[in-house]
């Protein structure tokens, strides 16, 4: 499999699950696990600040994953997942699951708990 640039805000992917999880290209439902720091204002207060800060403390935390993938954020339209990707990927199989694809479908792939798989609606 060949390898693009990481996935950024400048480069946004998009998430592709057919057994592990890919990132190409796209739109932005895919994007490197980073959590943005900022000073005090109405709309980020110091309770966000000091969650922030923990929040960042946690993903520092993780150990590299041995088989080189990268952490990152899947977004769906049901909430956003952690999950170790590979990035730039080249060869996504057709039939791949993406945040396109019906929520009972992505729920399915990403084996997302408290999600009715039929109809994708909090069980």
């Amino acid at each position: 499999m060949e390898r693009a640039t990481v996935c950024s805000n400048k480069n946004p992917c998009d998430f592709a699950v057919k057994g592990d999880a890919n990132c190409q290209a796209g739109t932005g439902s895919c994007t490197v696990a980073q959590i943005a720091e900022a000073d005090f204002s109405v709309f980020h207060d110091e309770t966000l600040m000091k969650a922030t800060q923990q929040i960042k403390q946690i993903l520092e935390a993780i150990p590299p994953d041995p088989q080189g993938r990268t952490l990152s954020f899947l977004h769906t339209s049901m909430g956003s997942l952690l999950a170790w990707v590979r990035h730039g990927a080249t060869d996504i199989p057709e039939d791949a699951v993406t945040a396109q694809d019906d929520d009972a479908t992505v729920v399915r792939a990403l084996k997302l708990r408290g999600y009715s798989a039929a109809g994708a609606g909090r069980a």
